[in-house]
């Protein structure tokens, strides 16, 4: 097997010119071929998290204590957003560019006889009819000379096309982030605007600062400095100052190609195809932030401002859970650094650790001398923070917090995607279909150590927690590594706490008919 993958890196790196074998180094494509040719161990579920076990739920008593944490750290200018917002439009369109592959000629009528058979035709047909509630109605309407209302029940392909292709909108070519979510009285919104919008309503200092940093395509720089100069031009908030960073996912992060051989996979061009590997990579981007407080939240979860009231107060709530645990860690960490504490502290220490920390004892852990199980308790306490709000599961796809166990029997709770279970185990897969709650990816962090300092967050994600991906491209089977999701495998060394939070702070866009849902329709 060397023998095979070193013909392969000799193959490969004669492809490269000297910058590109910079960012790709021998020994990291290496290890990534021999990964995706060994494939991954799967994960060892224990049990999925629920209200009591694994899962807080805030009491209403303590609300008023976390709001005001959460503000005198606000005031202080602690916080800062951090939003992945390089995905692509194009997999919400996927269903109209299905259809109009599928079918060349069509109307209206043909769609709604179809619609009961095909399940990609039933989403353009239901599109195509509310066609006029969504945000980008009247954009659309400039690139449609005749009368649209005869063109989508006649020729509805041309309506589709306009709205995905360059001689139109260009939607399936623009990142989601600058896509018109939400229709108002007076105006319609970007989810990059609406993210702006809902953080002036929880994250002003007391120079009414706010800070956001937004993960983006290179390619589309230009579009999101445009989308914010369009929002300061509006002048919204005279009272705030908006701070925006942007950031480029690393090249290095990239996972190499292979063809279902096994053999370095080269694209139309003959160049070897190195991917992106997921969110994981922004890992890297989130580290270089060297922040104090972080507010993580997808691109396409954002709703109508009638219903901000309930994402705003959960927001301020996780954050203070978090600056109440942090507060304690401290006070414990500086404590552990002193010549001798006694046992009745050590016993609290640990009471904390299994009630709010979800970090078990080991089995041993009494008959250990105290300057062991100070050891134990400093390596524990001393790791960046993470509150996860957890919104109660309805069907939606994607990752769920589950008690697990590695392969030095530690048992730890975790955001488990599907992808990473042996669904072929009918007891793991048991238990994944039997988790409560769901991660809608609403996260607040704490990346400095007792002392200030920050934490390097690389050296807390867990490698062995990538994901393999089987792709097609131009009709050939490829796969490649997908980095430790940054919210799974690239956290699973944090310390993590999950809390329940209503589901109307839950309201994704991953289709475009999701925009017709209750959280982006304001009243009119």
């Amino acid at each position: 097997m060397d023998e095979f993958i070193n013909k392969q890196l000799e193959i490969l790196y004669s492809s490269l010119n000297e910058s590109e074998a910079r960012i790709h180094p021998p020994a990291k494509v290496k290890s990534q071929i021999q990964t995706i040719i060994n494939g991954l161990e799967p994960i060892n579920l224990i049990r999925p998290c629920k209200i009591g076990d694994g899962i807080i739920r805030i009491d209403e008593s303590k609300e008023k204590h976390l709001l005001d944490l959460f503000e005198r750290a606000c005031s202080a200018g602690r916080f800062i957003k951090f939003v992945p917002a390089s995905g692509a439009a194009t997999r919400m369109f996927s269903k109209l560019q299905a259809t109009i592959n599928k079918f060349s000629n069509f109307d209206l009528e043909i769609l709604k006889i179809l619609s009961s058979e095909d399940k990609n035709v039933e989403a353009t047909y239901n599109f195509l009819i509310n066609i006029e509630r969504f945000a980008f109605f009247d954009d659309l309407k400039l690139f449609v000379s005749d009368d649209i209302d005869s063109i989508i029940k006649t020729e509805p392909r041309k309506i589709i096309e306009r709205i995905l292709l360059p001689d139109g909108l260009n939607y399936s070519n623009k990142p989601k982030a600058v896509l018109k979510f939400h229709k108002y009285k007076t105006e319609s919104r970007t989810a990059f605007a609406e993210h702006l919008f809902e953080s002036y309503y929880y994250q002003k200092d007391f120079q009414n600062k706010i800070k956001m940093h937004f993960t983006i395509s290179e390619e589309h720089e230009n579009l999101f400095k445009d989308e914010f100069l369009r929002f300061i031009n509006k002048n919204y908030f005279s009272d705030a100052e908006f701070h925006i960073d942007f950031s480029f996912q690393k090249k290095s992060t990239d996972s190499i190609t292979l063809n279902v051989n096994n053999e370095i996979y080269f694209d139309d061009q003959m160049r070897p195809l190195f991917r992106p590997a997921g969110h994981g990579a922004l890992l890297e981007n989130l580290n270089e932030l060297k922040a104090d407080l972080i507010f993580i939240k997808n691109i396409d979860n954002v709703c109508v401002d009638r219903l901000k009231p309930v994402t705003i107060k959960y927001k301020k709530l996780l954050a203070g859970f978090l600056l109440l645990i942090q507060k304690q860690l401290f006070e414990y960490l500086n404590l552990l650094n002193q010549e001798r504490i006694p046992d009745n502290k050590i016993d609290e220490m640990i009471k904390f650790c299994e009630s709010f920390l979800n970090i078990p004892k080991p089995d041993r852990f009494n008959h250990w001398d105290n300057k062991k199980k100070r050891n134990f308790l400093f390596n524990k306490f001393n790791r960046p923070l993470r509150v996860c709000g957890v919104v109660k599961n309805e069907g939606q796809p994607g990752g769920a917090p589950f008690w697990v166990k590695n392969d030095e029997n530690e048992v730890s709770v975790q955001i488990i995607e599907g992808v990473q279970v042996d669904f072929s185990n009918e007891e793991q897969k048991l238990i994944f279909n039997n988790s409560t709650h769901f991660n809608p990816v609403d996260i607040v962090c704490a990346v400095k150590d007792y002392k200030g300092d920050n934490f390097n967050l690389l050296n807390y994600a867990d490698p062995k927690s990538a994901i393999i991906v089987h792709k097609t491209m131009n009709g050939n089977e490829i796969k490649s590594l997908e980095l430790p999701g940054l919210w799974n495998g690239g956290m699973s060394n944090w310390i993590s706490v999950f809390v329940e939070v209503p589901i109307e702070t839950f309201n994704p866009v991953k289709e475009i008919n999701d925009l017709l849902n209750d959280g982006h329709i304001e009243e009119v």
